[in-house]
């Protein structure tokens, strides 16, 4: 398969969701990222249809990691075009099967990774990077913050997109070997930690360091009691309390200048 191809499936994969409905999904956005390898291998226009149809079925998975079912049934697609007439249908259940339990697995890891994990860290390492650049007045803050948060989001998730993609039409089945030696849940937890490092440096920072503070008094105790009841009484997932902190240590030292 010409890497043109690819590229093609890859830009196309950012739309996953832009034609998202209640019955079917990402069916729509799936179809029109895999449209470039079904033309490829099916020019004959009855089999491209019928190529099309059976992936107009219910599909939805974590966008950032769609990269690894697009590259796996692309890659089966191309396996199922070279079998025998009598072997297709067979393999045609193998695939579909394939593409449903492989993204419904890939969403559970994909929503802990990115959303539950490197957005908030991210977030709250942007914070504290703003928090140091205006304490040493250094130009453009805002705009070198956003620009850090961009890249540390950004990085990774544009890195499994294309190497899902690849490794997905390479490995075929055996991604999910290759997947899980990536240790997904190890990474999310260093990475949770992480943010919750910066969280902590900002709250106190801003609570405790001059400029942004410089007591601690009983409105800073009043917010380390409110962040920290958060977790304690109000049952709130870790990365939402860091977070939480972070807008509350902002807030706090406001209110202290």
């Amino acid at each position: 398969m010409e890497t043109a191809v690819f590229r093609s499936v890859f830009w196309r994969s950012f739309f996953i969701q832009s034609c998202w409905s209640f019955e079917g999904r990402q069916n729509l956005g799936f179809l029109m990222a895999l449209d470039p390898v079904l033309k490829k291998i099916y020019p004959d226009k009855r089999e491209y249809r019928a190529a099309a149809i059976r992936h107009l079925s219910c599909f939805n998975t974590q966008p950032y990691v769609s990269g690894c079912v697009l590259g796996v049934t692309a890659g089966m697609e191309v396996q199922r075009a070279q079998l025998p007439e009598g072997e297709r249908k067979e393999f045609e259940k193998k695939m579909i099967s394939m593409k449903t339990s492989l993204s419904t697995a890939l969403a559970a890891v994909g929503d802990a990774f990115f959303w539950g994990s490197l957005r908030p860290a991210a977030a709250a390492c942007t914070i504290l990077l703003w928090l140091v650049l205006w304490t040493l007045r250094a130009p453009h803050p805002i705009f070198l913050g956003a620009l850090f948060y961009v890249a540390v989001f950004n990085a990774p998730a544009l890195w499994v997109r294309w190497k899902g993609l690849l490794g997905g039409f390479r490995r075929r089945e055996t991604l999910v070997e290759d997947l899980a030696a990536l240790c997904w849940t190890k990474r999310a937890r260093m990475i949770r930690r992480i943010g919750l490092a910066a969280a902590i440096i900002v709250l106190a920072a801003s609570i405790l360091v001059p400029p942004w503070g410089g007591s601690f008094g009983a409105e800073p105790a009043a917010l380390f009691a409110t962040a920290f009841a958060l977790r304690r009484f109000g049952g709130v997932t870790p990365t939402r309390t860091y977070a939480g902190a972070v807008v509350l240590g902002a807030l706090g030292a406001a209110a202290l200048q």
